[in-house]
């Protein structure tokens, strides 16, 4: 992580700092009281409810020697080195802007509707072999947590593999402009955000920031699958030293077998590689996910070997199609988050699997629009023909996920509680259940509860 003197963060803000220390280092950076160390420099962030510039005795309490400070919040703290900015949240991004110019390494970028972070995932993996490697942890990929990922770099980092969120036009952009890719991948265009952007090809058009941000003779590769991306970068005007791949079907890069689903793996063959994959996941989205970031690898110079290697020991984040055994149930965990698209994915996962019987417990997918209760239909018209034995709702939209649903057995819960209630019939059986809703519906509940946590 960040280790400069608190002269040198002033330097890269361009800021004065008063009440410093000599030689006074700083060593991460916390906008979290709470999680305050005494070597960070504290970033109070003036948010929509809270003032961080008002836990500011909690965090000198702590040990904390510094603090970037709103110039506009007096009195300033005594006792402490304080950096004097015009804007907190600015200057946590400028900052991380210019310490990651002072690194040298190469930046990947991923974005997408779905498989963002298992694309990152397997990325960490495949790269971890051979340099030194570091990802963005968990969700942390907006206009705050981006920069925060960026400051716990290590100095000597050789590979940094950056998650790019967004939930409306010119957000990508923003992202860019503080870390700027040397290679970027679009995994797919779904759903999501459709409320706020209005269609797909509207969707495409600001992932595809991504691409227009690419430094020159850069690397770009996107979902051959997604038709909106096409049709956007034939309207495009793309400096021609960057690099254009597609891979999924009809793609530059293409799987060339079926795909075999074992218990925890799957295992495939892909174009540019001569041996077969073995991918510690699951489903076929996976499959999809693990061709760019074959690629790279390769362009990147990795050894096929330890593609090879960082694909069947990779570690995904949780509640991302995590395969759980536990107390008696084995768990589809895909409950981080839902959309038609990954919904889809996961009934096709939850389908692969070598059980007896099949159990989908699904909540609402929100941020839809005016199609939300037609999607959330069509996916219970889907889990029909896909061999789901049972179909288990929670939330109002999926009343009609619920209705579309023509298998064996299906019931629709007003409480999380009650769905967990009429799971424990199957602990100790032959048979798989999978969990997914949008974040908000924290179906991960479900999970822990079946697990006995």
């Amino acid at each position: 992580m960040i280790n400069k003197t608190i002269q040198e963060v002033a330097a890269y803000l361009n800021a004065p700092c008063i009440q410093d220390e000599d030689d006074l280092r700083i060593h991460g950076v916390c906008i979290d009281s709470r999680e305050v160390r005494p070597e960070s420099l504290y970033i109070p962030i003036l948010g929509q409810r809270v003032d961080g510039h008002s836990f500011v005795d909690s965090v000198r309490k702590a040990g904390c020697k510094a603090s970037l400070w709103q110039k506009d919040h007096k009195p300033y703290p005594e006792d402490m080195a304080l950096v004097l900015v015009e804007d907190t949240t600015q200057a946590l991004q400028q900052l991380a802007k210019a310490y990651l110019q002072s690194l040298s390494c190469k930046v990947i970028a991923v974005t997408g509707s779905n498989g963002k972070t298992s694309c990152k995932d397997m990325l960490y993996s495949i790269f971890s072999q051979e340099t030194k490697t570091q990802k963005t942890q968990g969700n942390r990929n907006n206009e705050i947590g981006l920069p925060l990922t960026i400051l716990d770099f290590d100095a000597d980092i050789e590979v940094a593999i950056l998650e790019m969120g967004m939930e409306n036009k010119g957000e990508i952009e923003f992202l860019c402009a503080i870390a700027p890719p040397d290679i970027s991948v679009i995994t797919t265009i779904g759903s999501a955000h459709m409320e706020n952007l209005g269609g797909k090809k509207q969707i495409a058009q600001a992932k595809l920031e991504i691409l227009e941000n690419l430094k020159p003779n850069g690397l770009f590769l996107y979902d051959k699958t997604s038709p909106e991306i096409d049709e956007c970068l034939q309207e495009m005007q793309i400096d021609p030293s960057k690099k254009i791949v597609s891979f999924g079907c009809g793609g530059d890069v293409i799987l060339t077998s079926d795909i075999v689903t074992k218990e925890d793996h799957i295992e495939f063959t892909c174009s540019c590689l001569d041996q077969k994959v073995i991918l510690h996941s699951l489903g076929a989205i996976q499959a999809s996910n693990a061709l760019p970031c074959i690629y790279i690898g390769l362009y990147c110079g990795l050894k096929q070997e330890s593609i090879l290697y960082g694909l069947q020991h990779l570690t995904m984040t949780k509640m991302r199609m995590q395969l759980v055994k536990a107390n008696g149930y084995m768990i589809l965990d895909d409950s981080y988050k839902s959309n038609p698209e990954s919904a889809k994915a996961a009934i096709d996962a939850l389908e692969s699997l070598p059980v007896s019987f099949r159990i989908a417990c699904l909540a609402d997918m929100l941020d839809l629009g005016p199609t939300g209760k037609d999607l959330h239909l069509q996916i219970g018209e889907y889990a029909s023909i896909k061999n789901v034995d049972v179909l288990y709702g929670y939330g109002p939209l999926t009343k009609f996920t619920v209705e579309g649903f023509q298998g064996k057995e299906k019931a629709w819960f007003e409480t999380k509680e009650e769905m967990i209630e009429a799971l424990r019939k199957y602990k100790d059986q032959d048979c798989a259940i999978l969990i997914k809703g949008s974040r908000a519906m924290a179906m991960d509940k479900v999970v822990s509860a079946l697990k006995g946590e």
